[in-house]
């Protein structure tokens, strides 16, 4: 319960009918495929094989993602700020509001493909070093029970 008075997220990791009702309880649970059915039922993540070092790719996949789509966002409506002030200015033409419209378009679709993976991938590497056997200690502290993987990130 210390976690719990902590501003921390808690991601629970089971995949057992006795695992179901701390799936609930977590903010973020995580159920393995190959599990009971009650277990995947109430996780918000299902893993479809027992490889957690995925659990870790996915979540630094996540922070990218985020990161990414503020980008865009902030690029676009830059971009707009910027064709609205010039219209306004008298120097703005539909021709040219409409060549800017497609050159952000284009820009932020390449900056969004900066997210697909690229020939090394590899969802074990996370921040350059390799889990110890397959482990997930990379990132997060692991609190192991016997029952499933509680993980506690800030």
């Amino acid at each position: 319960f210390a976690i719990c008075r902590e501003k921390r997220y808690v991601m629970f990791c089971g995949d057992g009918v006795n695992d179901a009702p701390a799936l609930a309880v977590a903010d973020v649970g995580a159920s393995m495929g190959e599990g009971a059915a009650m277990a995947m039922e109430m996780s918000d993540i299902t893993l479809m094989d027992s490889n957690l070092t995925k659990l870790l790719y996915a979540i630094k996949m996540g922070k990218r993602v985020l990161c990414t789509v503020k980008e865009n966002i902030i690029l676009s409506l830059l971009a707009k700020a910027v064709v609205v002030a010039a219209t306004f200015a008298g120097k703005m033409t539909l021709l040219l509001a409409i060549g800017t419209d497609v050159g952000i378009m284009l820009i932020v679709t390449l900056n969004g493909m900066k997210l697909l993976p690229g020939r090394f991938y590899d969802p074990i590497v996370v921040k350059g070093r390799r889990a110890n056997n397959g482990t997930c200690n990379v990132e997060m502290t692991i609190q192991s029970g016997q029952e499933g993987c509680t993980f506690s990130f800030a």
